[in-house]
């Protein structure tokens, strides 16, 4: 990818973005307060020690997917391909 793409790319990313509701985030607010901190009970740091679990829990599941798919995907010694080469 050569240098102006990079900055086109980094330029569009700056224009795509959409208006929030002010009204419909005052909504969910009101919702996730009475739910969470209402009913439930949570504090709000409990609910900011809940969102971080999640957000970094996420990139960790990643990694142990691709590290588990990786150790059982390990090549399989080719004997067969050996006995045919290396007659006994």
């Amino acid at each position: 990818m050569g240098g102006t793409t990079f900055v086109a790319i980094l330029a569009s990313l700056g224009r795509h973005h959409g208006e929030a509701d002010p009204t419909l985030l005052q909504w969910i607010m009101a919702a996730l307060s009475h739910i969470l901190l209402g009913k439930l009970g949570f504090t709000e740091l409990t609910v900011v020690i809940i969102i971080g679990i999640i957000i970094l829990a996420m990139p960790a599941m990643i990694v142990i997917a691709y590290l588990a798919s990786t150790r059982r995907a390990s090549p399989q010694p080719m004997e067969s391909a050996e006995r045919l080469t290396h007659p006994e």
